[in-house]
C-alpha cells in the first residue's frame, strides 16, 4: 500500500520538504529515483532526439527491488551464509544485472559514435 500525505494547494520547498521527510525509505528511494529522471529530461530537452534517449537510458538505474535484493544476496554470499535457494536468485540476479548493465554500454557506444569520439574518452 502506498502511503499518502496531505499537502496544501500550494506549497513552498521548505513545506514540500517536510513531506519528504515523511516517506519511508522505499518511498524516499522512489521519490529520489523520479527526481532524477525529471533533472535528466531537463538536461537533456536541448539535444537531439536520439541522443537525449540514449541519455536516459544510460543514466537508468537499477530497478530499487532488483538492486536491494541482488546487494543482500551478495552480503550473504560474502558471509557464507547464503543457501542453494539463495546461491540460485543470485545466479539469476546477477544475469539481470548484466543483461542491464550491457543495454546501458550499447547506449554508451551509440551515443561515442554520434558524438564521433570513444566511449573511453575523458
Amino acid at each position: 500500500m502506498m502511503p499518502t500525505v496531505q499537502v496544501k494547494a500550494h506549497i513552498n520547498f521548505d513545506e514540500l520538504m517536510n513531506v519528504v521527510k515523511q516517506f519511508n525509505s522505499s518511498d524516499l528511494e522512489r521519490f529520489a529515483l523520479s527526481l532524477r529522471h525529471i533533472q535528466a529530461q531537463r538536461k537533456v530537452a536541448s539535444i537531439p532526439r536520439r541522443e537525449s534517449e540514449l541519455l536516459l537510458k544510460i543514466n537508468q538505474k537499477l530497478p530499487y527491488d532488483i538492486q536491494t535484493a541482488y546487494d543482500n544476496l551478495i552480503a550473504k554470499r560474502q558471509a557464507e551464509t547464503l543457501s542453494s535457494e539463495e546461491y540460485q536468485e543470485l545466479l539469476d540476479l546477477t544475469e539481470k544485472v548484466e543483461q542491464f548493465e550491457a543495454k546501458r554500454i550499447e547506449a554508451m557506444t551509440e551515443l561515442a559514435g554520434l558524438r564521433q569520439t570513444s566511449i573511453t574518452h575523458t
